[in-house]
């Protein structure tokens, strides 16, 4: 099951919709509440291909990093894809910065 609705980190809050290809991600994307994240990748298992719609979040920190580098990482082994599509400003400074948008699969 997908979790639906804010999780609230330390910081601020993650709201994470079902969406046909994945996940609407929106907010803050945090120590706090990565694991409500990856426990909603874990729940997505018909698709072959995950899509993250990466443009509702504002800020992203080194464990959300990890985190999307870990189902990555799963999803790929299991010959599945994850996709990060529309990442916000945030995000892609992030991504250019730590030097992953290259090893991601990302779309505008």
């Amino acid at each position: 099951m997908v979790h639906r609705g804010a999780l609230d980190g330390p910081v601020g809050e993650l709201i994470i919709d079902p969406i046909a290809d994945g996940l609407a991600l929106a907010g803050e994307i945090d120590a706090g509440n990565v694991a409500h994240l990856t426990t909603a990748l874990r729940g997505v298992t018909e698709l072959s291909e995950v899509s993250l719609d990466m443009q509702g979040v504002y800020f992203i920190d080194s464990s959300g990093l990890r985190v999307l580098i870990e189902a990555h990482q799963d999803l790929e082994a299991a010959g599945r894809r994850l996709v990060l599509r529309r990442p916000s400003p945030g995000v892609s400074r992030l991504l250019t910065i730590s030097g992953v948008e290259g090893y991601l699969h990302l779309e505008s």
